[in-house]
């Protein structure tokens, strides 16, 4: 029955259809970390944190994707190919 909950909630509306069957709700106030809490039991704080715990991931690699695009940018400046290697391109500056 709980899978046909999701099932329903996801062919609601489109954007719904991603939903995830289960949630990490990392640890707050003292409370450890939840895996795997179905979603169809989650109460509404356990959604709260889920998302900010999925926030907090999507900060850290949206950082990281941004510092290797500057990277990029700036070894293809210096006249970098594709198979060079980024301390070669450096030569010892850093």
């Amino acid at each position: 029955m709980l899978k046909n909950l999701i099932d329903a909630l996801r062919k609601k509306t489109l954007s719904l259809s991603d939903l995830p069957a289960t949630l990490r709700v990392p640890g707050h106030g003292g409370q450890p970390d939840i895996d795997g809490l179905g979603l169809a039991s989650a109460s509404v704080d356990d959604l709260a944190f889920a998302i900010q715990g999925l926030e907090i991931k999507s900060s850290e690699i949206v950082c990281q994707l941004h510092s290797l695009r500057r990277l990029h940018d700036l070894v293809r400046s210096r006249g970098a190919l594709g198979t060079d290697k980024i301390s070669d391109i450096f030569g010892g500056e850093v």
